[in-house]
């Protein structure tokens, strides 16, 4: 079990029996403990909220959570007869939380273990722990008597159980009405601002933690622009739930609640800034790029809603989308999200690493063949995998189409567990980690290490267990790829991303030299392969990369302007094998970028580029651009 570290508790989760309770409810009366129903107010009146996953009968725990008048102080309780597992789990996603700031308290270790082991990062205690808890909340601040804090995940307790009624998560959107104002009266918002930039993570694009004076200091300065971001929508009032602050056209400082997440506030906030230039340090959840604003925000016209239903398909097409960001990025420019499943790079709540292997040749066919026992050994020994990467639905439902990139075979070296046929398929395969020749530059994090903290312990037993066998071969791929076909449903359509096959003259990274060698090597097997197979579609991305000017910073990485273009055979595709009316947002995307890189290169020519003139000539031209929509 983990050490418990009382100050980062955001959320409290009660089991009932023999934990907050004494005795079993639906054996005999219970006998209320006075000390646990007065932590639960005093942890509320501190900004801690709480909650319940308790094995029981739903109604008659609401009823004696009501007579005890205690039950308007949880929110979000899970009680029914199910493990206890994958429900905390669930739980906090949908509070918005990060595992690390959850204590689970129950009398039963079984059920401990088992929330440990589908949530590693979480706090867990026996009811023991409960007298430490109330010593520690007796010495706390009351900082939250108003119980904003509470009546905030309230809000969001109302928000899940309305969102479930809908098949559209963007249809929920739209119907939500959700109104953001950016203001700059900062000075009279210190206390909320400091402590949002304490407190958020998830959303925390920046991660500095200021004091109050540096805080100070920065909202004082003439030369940096601040402002808070407060959200409303038709549920409630949300409060100041963003902050940012902006320097020569680059910001400083831009974070948001947790509570946000999936509402697109930081996409519309960053927007409504003109695009500015922002270095996102570590992992956030969200992403921004140089996408218009949400559509959701700030439109509270009903035809929003009506054109949404008109474009939106209701004929059951259902289409599967794997990849990293050569498709994560084009589903940007896709409508009609209730008709895909996507199973994009992720970050792991509680590793805190990023998961991209998922969609690698060696991982969709281990969905079919390994066994669950066998998917729990490799979670359990490599740890830049997870359990939930192993799960993927390419097998198990039956899509229209599925889309699958093949970036990542050119370069991800294979490791065999010895004495097995499991494979797992992790970073360069010119720098295996079974090579103790690479460890310290894992160590040190000098190679690609996806956020995985390598140590030398778990390398040397990483590679006594498994044994480096290289990389994809164009024989092993069509050989996958025939499995892939062989295994889905006879009338699906596999449409193949290939890829660039010119190097990128702006890449620096040794691994990435030679990468458009393999991409031809391995294009040249699948449209060989696809030419004697109805079921195979390709999309080649030398149809749409022409020159330097469509990369950012390697030969996997493009403009906006490409996967613009991707998208349109994305949905070009699917409406020509379906009766489908899948549609695609304004060709706007299709000019931005090949101006902005224009007017960049031009200024980096004749305008150095940490002047303020090339700041402000750069802001013009990016207020032109978004003013042209």
């Amino acid at each position: 079990m983990n050490s418990l570290d009382f100050s980062k508790i955001k959320l409290v989760i009660w089991d009932l029996d023999n934990t907050f309770w004494k005795g079993i409810i639906s054996e005999t009366a219970i006998e209320p403990i006075d000390s646990h129903l007065q932590l639960v107010k005093d942890l509320v009146d501190c900004g801690i909220v709480n909650s319940i996953c308790s094995k029981n009968n739903f109604e008659i725990c609401d009823t004696k959570l009501i007579e005890l008048q205690i039950r308007e102080y949880f929110v979000f309780p899970s009680i029914d007869w199910s493990p206890k597992g994958l429900r905390v789990k669930d739980l906090i996603k949908s509070m918005s939380l990060r595992a690390e700031n959850v204590l689970f308290i129950d009398d039963d270790l079984t059920n401990l273990a088992e929330v440990q082991y589908y949530s590693p990062s979480i706090m867990v205690a026996e009811p023991l722990i409960i007298g430490d808890l109330i010593e520690y909340v007796a010495a706390l601040d009351k900082t939250d008597l108003q119980h904003k804090r509470l009546n905030q995940y309230k809000l969001l307790e109302i928000k899940y159980v309305e969102q479930q009624k809908f098949n559209s998560n963007e249809k929920f959107l739209f119907a939500s009405r959700i109104n953001v104002s950016i203001k700059n009266d900062c000075i009279n918002q210190f206390d909320r601002i400091h402590d949002l930039l304490l407190r958020s993570n998830q959303l925390n694009f920046t991660k500095i933690r200021p004091s109050k004076e540096e805080l100070l200091r920065t909202l004082h300065d003439d030369n940096i622009q601040s402002g808070y971001v407060e959200v409303k929508d038709k549920f409630g009032d949300y409060g100041i739930v963003g902050f940012y602050s902006l320097k020569d056209y680059s910001l400083l400082h831009f974070t948001f609640s947790c509570r946000t997440i999936g509402l697109g506030i930081e996409s519309f906030v960053y927007a409504a800034l003109n695009w500015p230039e922002l270095t996102t340090v570590g992992e956030v959840v969200n992403t921004v790029d140089q996408n218009p604003a949400p559509k959701w925000i700030n439109h509270p016209d009903s035809n929003d809603l009506e054109v949404l239903e008109k474009n939106t398909l209701n004929k059951g097409i259902k289409v599967l989308v794997k990849g990293p960001c050569d498709l994560s990025k084009t589903m940007n420019y896709i409508k009609n999200s209730d008709s895909f499943v996507c199973e994009f790079t992720y970050v792991n709540e509680d590793k805190n690493n990023t998961i991209e292997a998922h969609n690698h040749s060696v991982h969709i066919v281990g969905l079919k063949q390994y066994s669950d026992e066998e998917k729990n050994i490799l979670a359990n020994e490599c740890i830049f995998i997870d359990r939930k990467m192993l799960d993927g639905t390419i097998f198990s439902s039956k899509y229209d189409v599925i889309f699958l990139s093949t970036l990542i075979e050119a370069n991800f070296g294979i490791y065999r567990k010895t004495g097995t046929e499991l494979k797992v398929a992790f970073g360069s395969y010119l720098s295996p980690i079974t090579d103790p020749a690479n460890w310290n530059d894992y160590i040190q994090q000098k190679i690609f290490t996806a956020n995985n903290n390598f140590s030398e312990d778990f390398l040397q037993s990483f590679g006594a267990k498994y044994e480096f066998i290289g990389k994809t071969t164009p024989d092993d791929y069509i050989q996958r790829l025939d499995y892939i076909l062989e295994n889905t449903h006879q009338n699906t359509i596999i449409c193949l991303i290939l890829g660039v096959e010119f190097p990128c003259e702006k890449q620096m990274e040794y691994d990435y030299k030679e990468r458009h060698r393999s991409h031809i090597e391995l294009n040249n097997a699948i449209r060989e392969f696809a030419q004697n197979n109805k079921r195979i579609r390709l999309i080649d991305l030398n149809d749409i990369v022409k020159s330097q000017s469509d990369f950012t910073n390697n030969i996997n990485h493009f403009t906006s302007k490409v996967y613009y273009e991707l998208s349109l055979k994305v949905t070009e595709i699917i409406n020509s094998i379906t009766d489908a009316n899948i549609v695609n947002y304004g060709s706007y995307y299709q000019y931005l970028d090949i101006g902005l890189n224009w007017i960049k290169d031009f200024l980096r020519k004749i305008v150095p580029q940490n002047t303020n003139l090339y700041s402000l000539l750069k802001r013009s031209y990016k207020k032109f651009a978004r003013s042209k929509k």
